[in-house]
């Protein structure tokens, strides 16, 4: 998630600020569901044509789900976003329900990352939480790293004196 509105990583308890998905997620994301699409128009124009035979347009379907995931993708990309407006954090979740947490409810925030392996090497997952101070989670956040490292949001909580917990886990 990128920062937005803030231009020198500065945090002002006045300021708005907002914290999105990287432009380059979108920009892959859009060209992969045009590339697709056009990939797609292509078979269908060349069935139609009788160039290509039944077993081999199946493959312009592939094209064309491709295309719908990365639709998927683009509106993830445009909706997801967590703001900080007033002392009050807003999480809109693209797939889920949008979340709320006022500074004076939030007892702590967890960054948990796990560590797990694949054939590729090692990995990892990272996910935030907002807790209130009955230990309660406020917001989920699923992080690709930009969140948890992003110093306006770290510098906002450290105004509003909410303890940041980091966990690392290791499975495997």
């Amino acid at each position: 998630m990128k920062s937005k509105g803030s231009k020198h990583n500065t945090f002002d308890p006045k300021e708005r600020f907002e914290i999105r998905n990287p432009v380059w997620a979108f920009w892959v994301c859009l060209l992969v569901m045009v590339g697709c699409l056009v990939t797609f128009f292509v078979f269908l124009y060349l069935k139609r044509q009788n160039t290509i035979t039944d077993n081999t347009f199946y493959i312009g379907y592939i094209f064309l789900g491709v295309s719908l995931l990365s639709a998927v993708g683009i509106y993830a990309c445009i909706y997801e976003k967590l703001i900080y407006s007033n002392g009050v954090y807003k999480y809109h979740n693209a797939f889920g329900k949008n979340r709320i947490a006022s500074v004076k409810e939030i007892g702590s925030v967890k960054v948990l990352t796990v560590y797990y392996h694949t054939k590729y090497g090692i990995n990892s997952k990272i996910r935030i939480f907002f807790y209130d101070k009955s230990k309660n989670i406020l917001i989920k956040i699923i992080d690709d790293g930009t969140l948890s490292k992003n110093e306006v949001f770290l510098k906002s909580l450290k105004y509003h004196r909410i303890k940041v917990i980091r966990e690392e886990k290791y499975d495997y």
